[in-house]
Order: C-alpha cells, then sequence, then structure tokens
C-alpha cells in the first residue's frame, strides 16, 4: 500500500529513513533552513514552510503567489508564541489569504509552558479561515482525547499523527489514539513521521498494529496512510 508521509524534516538527509515512501511532505521550521534545502524535495515531495508572521511577512506573501508551497506551518514553542501574540497572527493569516492547508504544532512538552499549543486558539483560526484545512500536527500529543473531541465537529480540521503513535507508544494516551483511528473520520486523519525526530519504522509500525487491533478497513487505512494528503498537499 502507498504511503506519503504528511510530516518529515529532510535538514539530517535520508539515510535513517527506513520506509518505503511515494511521497513526503517537507516542513521547514525556519526560513534558513528552507533557503538551504528546499531543493532536495524531489517531484513526489511537496514543501511546507513556517509562517513567520514577524519577520517574513512579505516573503511569504510573495512564495504564496508563486505556488512553491504546499502549506504554511505554525509551531508555538519555535516561535515563541503566546496567547497574546494570537490576535496579530490570526490578523496576519486573514491578510495572507491563504488557500493552502496551515498545520500547527500541537505537541505539548517541555518547560516553556507559555509558548505550548493552544486548543482554543487552533479551534479560532480553524473558524476565521473555514476554507482552509488547519492540520493538527501530532493531534494534540497528550491532549489527544481534548483535540479529538473538541475538534472533531469542524469540517476544515486534520489530525496529523506524526510522533505520537511511536513516542506515546507506552504511554496511558496510546489508547486515545486506537479511539481517534477506529472513530474518527478517515477522510480526516493523515499518517506522518516526523522524522528525524521519531523513526520512521517504528511510527509506520505503530499504525498498522492499531489498524490491526482496531479492524480497519482496507480503504480507510488507504485514506490515512496516502490518499487523504496526497490531496492536501499535491494538488
Amino acid at each position: 500500500m502507498n504511503v506519503f508521509d504528511c510530516h518529515f524534516h529532510i535538514e539530517t538527509g535520508l539515510e535513517r529513513y527506513d520506509i518505503d515512501v511515494a511521497g513526503k511532505n517537507i516542513i521547514f521550521n525556519s526560513f534558513d533552513s528552507y533557503y538551504q534545502y528546499k531543493d532536495k524535495a524531489t517531484d513526489a515531495d511537496s514543501i511546507s514552510l513556517i509562517f513567520d508572521y514577524r519577520e517574513h511577512f512579505e516573503d511569504i506573501m510573495e512564495i504564496l503567489q508563486t505556488k512553491k508551497i504546499a502549506a504554511l506551518k505554525i509551531h508555538n514553542r519555535v516561535q515563541k508564541i503566546g496567547a497574546a501574540d494570537y490576535p496579530l497572527l490570526l490578523e496576519q493569516l486573514e491578510e495572507a489569504k491563504p488557500t493552502v492547508p496551515i498545520i500547527v504544532d500541537s505537541f505539548y512538552f517541555g518547560d516553556d509552558l507559555e509558548f505550548q499549543p493552544n486548543l482554543r486558539n487552533i479551534i479560532n483560526i480553524a473558524k476565521k479561515l473555514p476554507d482552509v484545512p488547519v492540520i493538527a500536527a501530532h493531534c494534540g500529543g497528550i491532549e489527544i482525547l481534548k483535540y479529538f473531541y473538541h475538534l472533531k465537529s469542524l469540517e476544515n480540521i486534520f489530525f496529523d499523527l506524526s510522533f505520537s503513535l511511536a513516542y506515546l507508544r507506552h504511554a496511558s494516551v496510546y489508547t486515545d489514539y486506537k479511539n481517534l483511528i477506529k472513530y474518527g473520520n478517515p477522510g480526516k486523519i493523515l499518517f506522518g513521521t516526523d522524522y528525524p525526530f521519531v523513526n520512521a519504522k517504528l511510527q509506520l509500525d505503530a499504525f498498522t498494529e492499531i489498524a490491526n487491533e482496531m479492524n480497519i478497513s482496507e480503504t480507510a487505512r488507504e485514506q490515512i496512510l496516502f490518499s487523504n494528503a496526497a490531496k492536501l498537499f499535491k494538488k
């Protein structure tokens, strides 16, 4: 079965990338990284770029117009975005008028509590831009159950499984990922790895294990592993 990795970082190369995929969505969390490594993307890949609304807003507007990227990325911890910063962020998003998906990091980690993901503001983004797909990267991590039940009613929300399945495989919340994969809309769930931050094969094995245990249909597996991401990123 074909696999499209919806969440991949290319800076360290492919030497330890141990799964076969039909394509990858390469995410750049800085403009420096984008300019240095963007040419390593193949025709089968897509590129997503950090929405640096503070320092590179005009650059983003130009890149969006030239259709060089397939999605924008928002990362609270990397960009140091606190609750007070969201009004400007939302204003800049509305001005940018993106037609590409917006990927929002939602993995809770570390002691910088001021800059952790913000579920309320992910909802605000989805409601402000109802025609734009909004992808919850890592599905909320340890907050997966809240993310699933608070976001699933929004038509433009997608859930990106990357990193979380492998990293949280032995945590109590792993049951909640089974719940998402079993009862979530299979047209709104995306498989990704977050390589190199997690072993790609472990991530794929974890998904396969859940899919087998939950008796997920072949059609749903194909959507999650390939076609949902391919439709979003390879238009």
